[in-house]
């Protein structure tokens, strides 16, 4: 198994360069500890994060300051939402970051997004159609990226003359991976050998989607795909588990407010068949389920192995960062004992299962 984080990033309101400096340490630490890969979220401003919360609808800007501040770790975003942008300014974007990153340490990441109509409406797109758009987004993208000569695309959702997108990208192929829970999606991704994001679903939720990308997977030649499986947990260690709880009821309860309001919370309770209203959800409801993991290190390492095996392997494991939890000195505390504590006993687990 590898390790790394997922940068899904939800501060309160400060100044948006003293949250990506909190981001900036998390990253430069999970690098110095040796965790493979970093997702950065890119989220967008809503009416109800104004003043109160800070955004990176940018994260590549952030991955560029990142990579000359760290060595090894791998970073794309968590996703791209490419139906939003235009894809031939999403090609040569992601491009350039891979030249700027170097070292094969970019990869790409797309996906749909939350699903809210505000971000398509606010740049005059329809929300409907926004997966059509997608599917033809990437098609268009990676022509950019694959075609030496000038082109045109006349597409049902994007026009383009003489189209150059220059620099093409560094990484051959470009490391790819989405988030997704359409069949379709899933299907591209695992025929094509995407990685595939997945986060907090129960181990049976998401052995039944990763169930899907192993059998397209393999129909199409790929050995072990469920290696290229990314599962991401929101984890945070302490000394006891009231102490993390403790640590994190202040900045989780905040959170969940803005979550009731944007209605993610509706969705999660529902999709992940979680047993509880999502108008009165808390967050030790959320701990007693196991939606937070929280506590001593030796615990919190068996429930991971506990989720791993019920839900039939993956290759990464994810930790949830970027949140406004405790102290920047507990936060990095945590990250340093779960790969001190948790991760040698977790790393041998090989994801080699059938379908």
């Amino acid at each position: 198994m590898e390790f790394g984080i997922w940068s899904n990033g939800f501060r309160p309101h400060t100044t948006s360069a003293e949250t990506f400096e909190e981001d900036l340490q998390e990253i430069i630490l999970a690098d110095q500890l040796g965790m493979r890969d970093c997702y950065i979220s890119e989220h967008h401003g809503e009416p109800v994060y104004i003043n109160k919360v800070d955004t990176l609808p940018v994260p590549e800007l952030l991955m560029c300051k990142a990579a000359g501040l760290t060595k090894q770790i791998r970073m794309g975003a968590a996703v791209t939402v490419i139906h939003l942008w235009h894809p031939v300014d999403v090609a040569i974007r992601a491009a350039t970051t891979d030249h700027v990153i170097g070292n094969n340490r970019f990869f790409f990441g797309f996906g749909s997004g939350f699903h809210s109509p505000l971000f398509s409406e606010e740049r005059g797109l329809t929300y409907e159609d926004r997966h059509e758009r997608l599917v033809e987004s990437l098609d268009l993208i990676l022509k950019c990226w694959n075609t030496e000569q000038p082109f045109d695309w006349n597409g049902k959702h994007w026009k383009g003359k003489g189209i150059v997108a220059t620099p093409r990208p560094l990484s051959k192929p470009m490391p790819m991976a989405t988030a997704s829970e359409t069949e379709s999606m899933i299907q591209l991704a695992a025929e094509r050998g995407y990685t595939l994001i997945s986060a907090h679903e129960p181990p049976p939720i998401l052995r039944k989607k990763t169930d899907k990308y192993l059998r397209y997977a393999m129909s199409a030649g790929h050995r072990h795909p469920l290696k290229n499986i990314a599962n991401a947990r929101f984890v945070y260690l302490a000394d006891s588990r009231a102490q993390a709880i403790e640590d994190l009821r202040e900045a989780v309860s905040f959170e969940m407010e803005f979550q009731r309001k944007r209605g993610l919370l509706k969705y999660l309770m529902g999709a992940f068949g979680l047993p509880y209203n999502w108008e009165t959800v808390t967050f030790d409801d959320l701990v007693e389920c196991g939606f937070y993991l929280v506590g001593e290190p030796d615990v919190i390492g068996k429930r991971l192995e506990k989720i791993y095996t019920e839900s039939g392997g993956f290759g990464t494991l994810l930790l949830v960062t970027g949140k406004g939890w405790a102290t920047r000195e507990k936060r990095l505390r945590s990250l340093r004992l779960f790969m001190e504590q948790v991760a040698p006993k977790l790393r041998h687990l090989e994801a080699t299962r059938e379908a």
